[in-house]
């Protein structure tokens, strides 16, 4: 998006810069150094809310890119069941993250529902290569059963035991739109278009 070698010259750089400060000012208020704070820092959650919606987006994006396709065009029976019960179960989550408030589907933490997903879709998998391998002649490859596997293995560990929290999610994403914020008034700043005015003698 940023072309720093040769930046394209704009009437509209006044935009990139106040994009920018409004980037900066989002990576203040979200960042997690006001966890601590009174009552009178109403913006102090507003840093964790933001990581659960990015959580439902993705979710979303996941289930309707991916997973719906899985439904409606995948094969049939216990497979086919079992992956309506996996988009109904992440349909929830998804909404719990955006209703977090309301505790929809009691799941939180971004490890937690990436160990979920993750875990849902290696079962899913597993039953697919098991009734494959029973009702058709050719055989799943081997090393597709070890990914499998290893799936539902992860799954269950980053379900049980989460090794990435909430907060260092967070840090990063404040991290990374802080940065951004900053390239955005660079950028902006060298798009100006320089001046026509003639200094007068």
């Amino acid at each position: 998006m940023f072309n720093f070698k040769n930046p394209k010259k704009t009437k509209m750089f006044w935009a990139y810069i106040v994009i920018g400060i409004v980037l900066i000012l989002a990576a203040v208020v979200f960042a997690p150094i006001w966890n601590k704070c009174g009552d009178w820092c109403f913006w102090k959650s507003y840093g964790m809310k933001i990581i659960n919606l990015v959580i439902a987006a993705i979710l979303i994006y996941y289930l309707f890119a991916f997973l719906l396709k899985k439904v409606m065009h995948g094969g049939g029976g216990v497979t086919k069941t079992l992956t309506i019960i996996e988009f109904i179960l992440l349909s929830l989550v998804a909404l719990g993250c955006i209703l977090s408030q309301a505790k929809v589907f009691n799941v939180s933490g971004a490890c937690k529902i990436f160990g979920l997903a993750l875990w849902c879709r290696g079962v899913v998998e597993v039953f697919r290569a098991y009734y494959h391998q029973r009702d058709s002649k050719s055989k799943f490859p081997l090393w597709y059963v070890f990914v499998v596997v290893a799936m539902v293995t992860f799954g269950t560990y980053c379900f049980a035991k989460p090794f990435i929290s909430d907060t260092v999610l967070l840090w990063i994403f404040v991290i990374f739109i802080f940065l951004y914020g900053i390239c955005m008034i660079v950028y902006g700043g060298m798009t100006k278009p320089k001046s026509n005015k003639k200094s007068s003698k």
